[in-house]
């Protein structure tokens, strides 16, 4: 282990990197650690035992910041999803500070929840409980995918000018979910299975996947829709209750710890069973729910590969880091936690100040100009971790992006291109399906 000093200086090195990059619309924290490491590695760049604490830093950073893309420039992933519709209406009411105020206040609450589970509980509970139930994931992901389906509700049926237009605007979104879903999982399927992409690409494989998906589609989505730059508030003022807000913090903690401790499951997956549980009321309880999730999810399940009784790997970030050093004390695991506190202190600073800002000088910039910038970038990204074949993964993926908006349905169905390919592997029917699509 490096001198606690040491940690401390790449912990804030990583909490800058993720604050810089994470407030623009369409970038993630995971895509560019991947190009980082690609372009420049790790043993050169920093010592390898300091990559994990540097990524604590980004990662901490991303899960605050982003709120500002979220919030001012539109969705940045799929675990932002449920933050699209609450955010857009505060933000053309002229409230898109409040909105950053109340992710920060479940952002803190999030970092909270972790820190004080972490230190107290998290070593004594999750070992067995994980044990006991890691055999039952692949029956989760079947439930968790068909309760996606079941919780849509036919909608728009009224608008329809004859009996036949009103049952195809009915179930548009439904179909539009289940056609979103099933070929975003034709995509990942091959993806994951075939030398489509260089074997040099293995564990960035899925980035232009997934950049497509959720980060150049509402790119382009900014573009053609050229939205209002409205003027905004930038008080210091939250319309919420201590009801809401203690609700919202025990429905974002349990989605964000069921995404965070089982692989596969997203945040945005685990923000909608938890939602549904708890019964989620009101714009404000919802965002600062989603504040609360998002931490948990990114933050907690990368802590979890510093746990010394379970140390899972969850997250793309865990994987990167795990593939170049892995902490084995439990010395790290503590050290871990503090970069966390600390990082968070920053985080929240950061984004607080950036919010208040973005909001006195909104309409200088136009999205549409930011836009057209980050994707050109998001091109470059791709080429750089996977060549040719990347740029036609990524031009397939965001075509699937944009029908999910087209459908106006869940982009959260994107995510069967994960899903569909794992569980086709866990249920031992790989070869099967290559055999059915002519590709073995």
């Amino acid at each position: 282990m490096l001198p606690l000093s040491d940690l401390l200086i790449w912990s804030l090195a990583g909490v800058l990197f993720g604050a810089l990059i994470s407030w623009i619309p369409g970038f993630h924290i995971f895509n560019i650690m991947a190009l980082l490491v690609a372009v420049f590695g790790v043993g050169e760049l920093m010592p390898v035992q300091a990559f994990p604490f540097f990524a604590i830093g980004a990662i901490v950073a991303y899960a605050y910041v982003s709120a500002i893309s979220s919030v001012y420039f539109s969705v940045a992933d799929e675990s932002a999803v449920f933050l699209l519709f609450p955010t857009q209406r505060y933000l053309l009411l002229g409230r898109g500070h409040e909105a950053v105020l109340l992710y920060l206040i479940g952002a803190v609450a999030g970092t909270l929840f972790l820190v004080i589970g972490a230190l107290f509980l998290f070593p004594r509970i999750l070992p067995p409980i994980y044990q006991a139930t890691s055999p039952y994931i692949t029956y989760f992901l079947v439930a968790i995918v068909v309760f996606m389906f079941m919780s849509e509700w036919p909608k728009e049926g009224d608008r329809g000018r004859t009996p036949a237009e009103r049952l195809w605007l009915a179930w548009r979104q439904i179909f539009g979910g289940i056609l979103v879903f099933f070929l975003s999982g034709l995509l990942g399927f091959i993806v994951m299975n075939t030398n489509l992409l260089p074997t040099t690409s293995a564990y960035t494989r899925l980035t232009p996947m997934f950049i497509g998906f959720f980060g150049m589609s509402w790119v382009i989505l900014n573009i053609l829709s050229n939205p209002p730059m409205l003027e905004q508030v930038p008080d210091d003022r939250v319309e919420s209750s201590l009801y809401n807000t203690l609700k919202a913090t025990f429905g974002g903690a349990l989605g964000g710890t069921i995404a965070a401790v089982y692989p596969i499951i997203t945040g945005g997956m685990g923000a909608l069973i938890a939602g549904h549980m708890t019964s989620q009321r009101g714009d404000d309880a919802f965002i600062i729910s989603q504040g609360v999730n998002r931490v948990i999810y990114y933050v907690g399940a990368f802590t979890l590969l510093f746990l010394p009784q379970l140390r899972l790997t969850r997250g793309a970030a865990a994987w990167l880091v795990s593939s170049i050093y892995t902490p084995k004390s439990y010395a790290e695991y503590l050290a871990a936690i503090g970069a966390i506190l600390l990082s968070a202190g920053i985080s929240f600073l950061f984004t607080y100040y950036l919010s208040r800002f973005l909001a006195k000088s909104f309409n200088v910039v136009h999205i549409k100009k930011l836009s057209y910038v980050v994707a050109v970038t998001l091109v470059v990204i791709s080429y750089l971790l996977t060549g040719p074949m990347g740029l036609a993964v990524l031009f397939v993926s965001t075509a699937i992006g944009l029908m999910a908006a087209a459908f106006n349905t869940r982009r959260s169905y994107c995510l069967g291109g994960l899903i569909l390919p794992v569980l086709i592997s866990m249920t031992g029917h790989t070869g099967y399906f290559m055999h059915l699509l002519g590709l073995g």
